[in-house]
């Protein structure tokens, strides 16, 4: 059985649904999976902690810890202690120390932990900022591993949390992978333009769970037509822009009601922006949900809203799964033009895409589609073909089974 290991900075954090189901992936495809990170999260608030006890994902777990003693003096000893008991280590050791751009003991405790995980068969890093010291290691020949880089957003967009620049961060990175990954053409053109090489680029999509994320069994109030937003409430994901356009239709007359999913750093302006507007009878905020109710959530609902924006930094949504989700669930999506989100949707078939922040354009499809059922419900089933073909477990699993190799 080929054995993979997963390196990922804290896990599992609640935005990265995404992540938990690529693991997923290759445990179905019958890899022997372990997960390393620097910081265990806490699994019995997570929103994927079903999948976490379906998998035992717990028992995967591997915790970067490389046990550096506290005083100068232990550090001194148990480092030459490590450096005699593998003195066979020590020439691939020193080349690793002068590549490093840590000096003292810590290099020396970081190489040993990593020699630990040489079997490894295939390191698949999440996040391009979670190279460290992979790149290095496998520039050095010490790592035999296939080396698998998946992109996702953020990691691309520099500087990478106001602290990272350029610089040749990546060079090394592109130099040693085997495979990088993205899931979006926008996010292959990205990579380009930092000097990523083409014929290393795969372009696979974030899967969706189309057994969880399905139609409506049931048949919707006509009465009480609903549109929903799902996402972390912060500039980029823009549900302000998903208000307005709500506030623009309230104002002609039409009723709707409009469903927010998620927390974050907005929530209460997003609120006050309701109040204000006296929209609290038309908008609902849910808050923090698991995928099972956002499924059931998405289901009542009518049409999406993709409300997604360019941030003060310049970042866009590379994928946006909300949007897959929603588009299984046999909902037409709204969105803005911006960033990855226009592979994620066929223009005119599954949904429409509008010039980003302009809510007049946004309100004016919702319009559309509320006064037209039969061209509603002809999108919906569009869209939920379209995600069977592109972005079901199957057409995806695929694709992963050929780059795992």
């Amino acid at each position: 059985m080929k054995s993979i290991l997963f390196k990922i900075w804290k896990f599992p954090k609640l935005s990265e649904t995404f992540v938990v189901n690529q693991i997923v992936t290759a445990i179905k495809l019958g890899y022997e999976v372990r997960i390393l990170t620097e910081e265990f999260c806490d699994i019995s608030e997570n929103a994927n902690k079903d999948l976490f006890r379906q998998y035992e994902l717990e028992n995967k777990l591997i915790l970067e810890d490389y046990n550096i003693p506290e005083t100068k003096r232990g550090r001194a000893f148990k480092g030459m202690s490590l450096i005699i008991k593998r003195w066979d280590l020590f020439k691939p050791l020193l080349i690793f120390y002068k590549s490093s751009n840590r000096k003292g003991f810590f290099p020396i405790f970081q190489f040993f932990f990593y020699a630990s995980l040489r079997n490894y068969e295939v390191i698949h890093i999440q996040f391009g900022t979670n190279k460290d010291p992979i790149d290095i290691l496998k520039k050095n020949g010490f790592l035999k591993s296939r080396i698998i880089t998946s992109f996702h957003g953020h990691d691309l967009h520099f500087p990478i949390n106001n602290q990272i620049l350029e610089d040749g961060y990546y060079d090394n990175l592109f130099e040693v992978a085997d495979v990088l990954v993205c899931n979006t053409t926008y996010l292959k053109e990205k990579l380009k333009t930092l000097r990523a090489p083409e014929n290393k680029i795969e372009t696979i999509p974030v899967t969706v769970d189309t057994d969880t994320f399905r139609p409506a069994a049931f048949h919707r109030d006509k009465n009480k037509l609903k549109l929903m937003t799902v996402g972390r409430m912060d500039q980029l994901k823009g549900q302000e822009y998903g208000i307005k356009a709500v506030n623009l239709l309230i104002k002609k007359g039409i009723d709707v009601q409009y469903i927010l999913v998620g927390t974050g750093i907005y929530e209460e302006r997003l609120k006050k922006m309701v109040d204000e507007l006296g929209l609290n009878g038309n908008i609902s905020f849910k808050g923090k949900t698991n995928p099972k109710d956002v499924a059931k959530l998405l289901q009542s609902a009518d049409i999406f809203l993709m409300t997604s924006v360019t941030n003060k930094v310049g970042m866009q949504e590379s994928q946006g799964l909300v949007t897959a989700e929603a588009q299984a669930c046999g909902l037409p999506v709204i969105a803005f033009d911006t960033g990855g989100v226009k592979y994620t949707l066929k223009d005119g078939q599954t949904g429409f895409l509008c010039r980003e922040k302009e809510v007049n354009a946004m309100a004016d499809k919702i319009e559309l589609l509320i006064n037209n059922p039969k061209l509603r419900e002809e999108i919906g089933k569009k869209a939920r073909e379209f995600i069977e073909k592109e972005y079901s477990e199957i057409a995806v699993m695929n694709k992963w089974q050929d780059i795992y190799g």
